[in-house]
């Protein structure tokens, strides 16, 4: 247990791919009573999928909505539970949404690639797809292993092959979640999944919201998806969308646009994006970097530690660590009824980190409060985000011996 069971093959267009084990061997995808028992336990933890309300199929604007649009409106009747909004991007690219999640299916004259099975929308999503075509679903792509992406998949038909990229597939392996059955295609950098005239090339390009985290791109509709990193017209999900690797959610943006796409799927918020939806989400990441960086050598957090003992009347030291020892004290006098005995300058760290966040906070929030949705909500969790990845993972934006931005390699 805990490992992903794997068959070699050899796959057209892909770079070391492997089939996992069949559906027989991986019982979570079996027929037997473990099946049974694991679409049971679904439906009981997914709420979403319990009703089946009628959703609108509405052709694709190209134009964005602004960002304060409210989220599309549905067919669902007064008082039921919430519906879904269909669009065709084009050329078989489904756009699937219920205003919060959102995702993609494509339909082909030999079969269905769905991608990331919501569990907000559970059955719905298979009733979406059933408004459109008969072909039945062949395959299930997940972005990456995140629940709330791909938590209905046991909901979806077993017959379907499921790929991912190696990592999610080896997660998956250890959660143990027969909401998330393991993938049954593995691969590592590069996947071209073709089904009848249709075509999705999926490619990993290291860890950014999560390891394994795909870019799903369909080259002849010039549509790509890539979930929880651009929030088209919102400020992303607090903490930088709770990226696990912060450089690598920064690099993600280029990377993205060098797709020749049109249309972006973000996996979250009421529309689909575009290439400027794109462009903006980097800006504002370039911008919140280049602020917490300045705000950091502004003051450092030993000036920051030796203000608080000043700033209590203490004496000038030349013994080592005494200054330590002075922030000590006067952090202990300033805070001392939160911190009590034994208070440290650790915790004049988590002062100096909120004193920081609040700092940038009011530096960007002017700007990004008129450009991107909910900044208010969130900036904090971002400035913060930000903060840490300088202090464990990025390296300076320039240095005296290169001062060449690293970002821009």
């Amino acid at each position: 247990m805990g490992t992903v069971p794997t068959i070699a093959a050899s796959v057209t267009g892909a770079t070391s791919v492997t089939r996992v084990a069949s559906a027989a061997e991986l019982k979570p995808r079996g027929r037997g009573r473990t099946e049974a028992r694991a679409a049971a336990l679904a439906a009981a933890l997914l709420p979403a999928i319990a009703c089946s309300p009628a959703g609108t199929i509405e052709p694709f604007a190209a134009a964005p909505a602004p960002a304060s649009a409210p989220a599309p409106a549905t067919a669902s009747a007064a008082g039921s539970a919430p519906g879904y909004v269909l669009k065709e991007i084009r050329g078989g690219v489904y756009w699937l949404s219920d205003g919060a999640y959102n995702t993609i299916f494509v339909v082909s004259s030999r079969g269905v690639i769905a991608v990331d099975p919501l569990p907000t929308l559970g059955r719905r999503y298979l009733e979406a797809v059933a408004r459109v075509t008969r072909q039945p679903i062949t395959h299930i792509v997940y972005s990456h292993e995140h629940t709330d992406h791909i938590g209905a998949a046991a909901l979806f038909p077993h017959s379907a092959a499921i790929v991912a990229q190696r990592e999610t597939a080896a997660l998956l392996a250890r959660r143990q979640d027969p909401r998330r059955p393991v993938p049954t295609i593995a691969f590592d950098d590069r996947y071209v999944l073709e089904v009848g005239e249709q075509t999705l090339v999926l490619e990993y390009k290291g860890p950014n919201h999560s390891p394994g985290n795909l870019f799903i791109y369909a080259p002849r509709q010039k549509v790509l998806m890539l979930v929880d990193v651009v929030y088209p017209g919102y400020m992303p999900y607090p903490g930088l969308g709770v990226a696990s690797d912060v450089p690598g959610y920064i690099a993600a943006h280029r990377q993205a646009l060098a797709y020749d796409f049109t249309d972006f799927v973000g996996g979250h918020v009421d529309r689909i994006g575009t290439r400027a939806d794109v462009e903006r989400s980097m800006e504002f990441v370039a911008d919140l970097r280049q602020v917490a960086e300045e705000l950091l050598a502004q003051r450092p957090f030993p000036a920051f530690l030796a203000q608080h003992g000043e700033s209590a009347g203490h004496g000038r030291s030349s013994e080592p660590g005494e200054s330590a020892v002075r922030g000590e004290v006067a952090v202990q006098g300033e805070h001392g009824r939160r911190g009590g005995a034994g208070f440290s300058p650790w915790f004049a760290h988590d002062d100096y980190e909120t004193d920081r966040v609040s700092a940038c906070y009011d530096r960007l929030l002017p700007k990004w409060s008129a450009l991107l949705a909910g900044a208010e909500r969130s900036l904090r969790s971002h400035c913060r985000s930000m903060i840490v990845a300088l202090a464990i993972q990025l390296p300076p934006i320039r240095s005296a011996a290169d001062p060449a931005p690293r970002s821009d390699r």
